[in-house]
């Protein structure tokens, strides 16, 4: 088999193009075509279902290239492990990060990494969609919540403490929250749906002990924190919110602690990857990095 047509089948992969696949591996269009149709005929299966407008990777595709992936890997690991330079930090990483936890939280650690390291390339993908770490070839991700896939490592980064927040306004129309009972309509809630997050259900717990679960009518949902913390701001009803985005609005009195004698649930928050044996040394490097650097200050 022609590893160089599995390297180039794998960009045309990544790029989601020929053309751009063509100018990366400095080919041309025919030929990067050329490798594709004969590794297809060389495997006896469609890998790609090309239209005028995007490639589609055919269920026998995503196979191939999940394994290619893993096997272009291994390949470069041990070109590494053998050259002279196999203790420079080096190559491309791709990391997918929650919307906020990437702009709030963690975006200055990773420049900092980049820093240090200026033989990594890195493509950063900030969304709250749901990812497919392995089918992907993502090479880090960070977890809010509960880890559903028992295959993948978790680390623990930190916790995020949640808390009951609304806007002076909104109580002013709705009337004060003095007691768990008053948690009912009609009052209302702004609430953050989306891939990226699995929070727990909506629950205080009593200096006692005891665990109250509650739901509220959906006045809005949302698929963002900052999304959820401007519509509470504007009033738009109540909202569970981390609170270290809610400092700033608590001290200038645009938003009030609700029940703040009601402790509510942490969130775990973890670093998510694929076990691999032979982990390149970049994505180990920015592992220890993330856990060290970010450890160190919380």
């Amino acid at each position: 088999m022609d590893l160089n047509a599995i390297a180039v089948f794998a960009q045309v992969v990544d790029c989601g193009s020929f053309t751009q696949a063509a100018e990366n591996l400095d080919m041309t269009k025919s030929t990067v075509s050329r490798k594709v149709a004969e590794l297809e005929q060389h495997l006896g299966v469609k890998l790609l279902t090309r239209s005028t407008r995007s490639l589609v990777l055919t269920p026998e595709g995503e196979k191939f290239h999940q394994a290619s992936m893993q096997m272009l890997e291994v390949l470069n690991q041990a070109e590494l492990e053998v050259s002279a330079n196999q203790d420079l930090v080096r190559g491309p990483l791709k990391v997918v990060l929650p919307v906020e936890l990437g702009h709030q939280v963690l975006g200055s650690y990773i420049h900092q990494f980049l820093h240090q390291h200026p033989h990594v390339t890195m493509n950063l993908e900030l969304s709250n969609r749901e990812v497919d770490i392995i089918g992907e070839g993502i090479d880090l991700y960070a977890q809010i919540g509960e880890l559903v896939d028992s295959t993948l490592v978790s680390r623990h980064l930190t916790k995020s403490p949640r808390v009951l927040v609304a806007s002076a306004e909104y109580l002013q129309q709705f009337g004060t929250i003095e007691s768990y009972l008053d948690l009912k309509a009609p009052h209302q809630q702004v609430e953050v749906v989306n891939k990226a997050a699995r929070i727990p259900k909506w629950t205080i717990e009593a200096e006692n002990g005891e665990s109250y679960p509650f739901e509220l009518p959906n006045r809005l949902r949302v698929n963002t924190i900052t999304a959820c913390l401007t519509a509470c701001l504007d009033g738009l009803g109540v909202a569970i919110l981390p609170e270290f985005i809610c400092r700033e609005h608590f001290a200038t009195g645009k938003l009030v602690r609700l029940l703040p004698n009601y402790a509510m649930p942490e969130v775990e928050v973890s670093l998510v990857y694929t076990d691999r044996q032979l982990m390149p040394k970049r994505k180990k490097a920015l592992i220890d990095f993330l856990l060290t650097s970010f450890q160190s200050r919380h």
